[in-house]
């Protein structure tokens, strides 16, 4: 019984944290690891590697739920994001094994220390695009005729229909690998990276560039999964945790999007990015004990640098904005627009799935905690194995096989082991039903690339840990 309530307390409290990034995650396009990662680190002390891959396979709750809504909504580019998701699967391979290095050598510091660095740079193009509410005109090249990088959407804040294009997709695909490397690597989803490749590289609004991210950081965080699964990074009572409170907090998110403009999400992203990058980048030098401070010190001088930065930003962009006239949106306002039959057809299907397959992951991780917190073990580990954050639990000595025969017996561990499972094949099903639509079209250009993201995840799921083991 006392390990009982233990286990639900501590199961909310993780929870609550997973709140907090999930509507965060969703507003700015970062799926939530970005905050959740050092929530976990910092504030309920969970080691490295435990909260990386928990932050990673959370990340895709955040997708499915926010993707649900913004591509029905016609707000996330489907298109755009599966041609480049083909980088950053290829990217989230390569640092997850990277990870695997850094964690049997004893460099976690390296990793807070960039992961910090990555998040304060990335608020100078944010920053410098802070003045229009969509971004300045650029001319069609010669990737968004090829790769036809057009778009129609109604903004809900705004209350009208524009019209926006991609531009340099070629940059925009070299960014998105190096930001699937980073989310194998840190356990994030990269969105803070995919959002700055598209926003900035790419020239698509920033409400277009978060909704696509959202919409591409399940399939890259995924592919990063497969791999932390394998590797034994996967920590079952964090992860499931995490995961819920994620898919909660990202579905309040995404109502709260659609209500602001891209400007107010761009202020929140700058504060995000201030905070945890200076807090992580001092967490990192204080254990190699170059800075040596206390978690409340690092706290309140994270604090105080976001509120100023913050402050100093918007007193700057204010006086720039009192000087100029925004007419960004009177250039890019359009008329309505369909889609096809085949394609509507399959952006109700892919919401559809997003929506139930994320609701049934989150239904059999809960499952699984009331059957543990009821029978007390599961698969051989007590309630109190489970809950520890340093548990020895191994995920990569549990296979599909014997996750499927426990659920049927009802087993805890397995239902939630199952939960997390149908969780990681949410996005790998949405490729494979895009290559069906693309098919259907005779979309020879797109289907090739949903291919391509299809074979970088069979890579990531079966051939790779085959690899390792032998």
């Amino acid at each position: 019984m006392i390990f009982g309530v233990i286990a639900l307390l501590r199961f909310t409290e993780i929870m609550i944290a997973g709140v907090f990034a999930g509507i965060l995650g969703s507003l700015a396009g970062l799926g939530g690891g970005v905050v959740l990662t050092p929530v976990l680190t910092l504030f309920l002390n969970i080691p490295m590697m435990y909260a990386s891959g928990s932050a990673l396979i959370s990340t895709i709750a955040t997708s499915a739920g926010s993707a649900s809504v913004y591509v029905k909504r016609r707000l996330a580019n489907d298109r755009i994001g599966i041609s480049l998701v083909t980088a950053t699967t290829g990217g989230a391979i390569i640092g997850s094994l990277t990870a695997n290095y850094v964690y049997e050598h004893g460099l976690t510091w390296i990793i807070y220390t960039m992961f910090g660095v990555v998040l304060l740079l990335s608020i100078i193009p944010t920053i410098q695009r802070s003045t229009c509410e969509l971004p300045p005109l650029h001319k069609p090249d010669w990737t968004t005729k090829r790769l036809r990088l057009y778009g129609v959407c109604y903004d809900p804040a705004l209350k009208v229909w524009y019209r926006y294009w991609g531009v340099r997709w070629w940059l925009g695909e070299l960014i998105m690998f190096f930001a699937g490397f980073i989310s194998g690597l840190l356990g994030i989803g990269s969105g803070a990276l995919k959002v700055l490749g598209m926003d900035w590289a790419m020239n698509l609004p920033m409400k277009v560039s978060t909704t696509t991210s959202n919409f591409m950081i399940g399939v890259t965080a995924a592919t990063g999964s497969s791999i932390y699964w394998y590797l034994g990074y996967i920590q079952p009572f964090i992860a499931v945790a995490a995961a819920v409170g994620v898919l909660a907090g990202s579905m309040m998110g995404t109502r709260l999007l659609v209500r602001i403009t891209n400007r107010q999400i761009r202020w929140i992203f700058v504060t995000i990015l201030a905070y945890f990058g200076l807090r992580m980048v001092l967490r990192g030098l204080s254990k190699e004990h170059l800075m040596p401070l206390t978690s409340l010190e690092r706290n309140v001088i994270s604090a105080v640098f976001a509120a100023v930065i913050i402050s100093v930003l918007y007193l700057m962009i204010s006086h720039r904005l009192s000087e100029t006239t925004d007419e960004t949106v009177i250039l890019y306002r359009t008329q309505p627009s369909g889609v096809s039959r085949i394609e509507e057809r399959f952006i109700n299907i892919t919401s559809s799935l997003l929506r139930y397959g994320v609701l049934v992951s989150v239904t059999l991780m809960i499952m699984g905690l009331m059957l543990m917190v009821i029978k007390g073990r599961g698969l051989g580990y007590t309630l109190g194995m489970v809950m520890d954050p340093s548990s020895q639990i191994n995920t990569s000595l549990i296979g599909l096989l014997t996750v499927i025969d426990g659920a049927v017996r009802l087993d805890g561990l397995c239902v939630m082991l199952l939960g997390l499972i149908t969780l990681i094949a949410i996005p790998v099903t949405m490729i494979i039903l895009n290559t069906v639509r693309f098919a259907l079209e005779r979309d020879v250009l797109y289907m090739a690339f949903s291919l391509i993201v299809i074979v970088n995840l069979m890579l990531a799921v079966v051939a790779l840990p085959a690899i390792l083991a032998a």
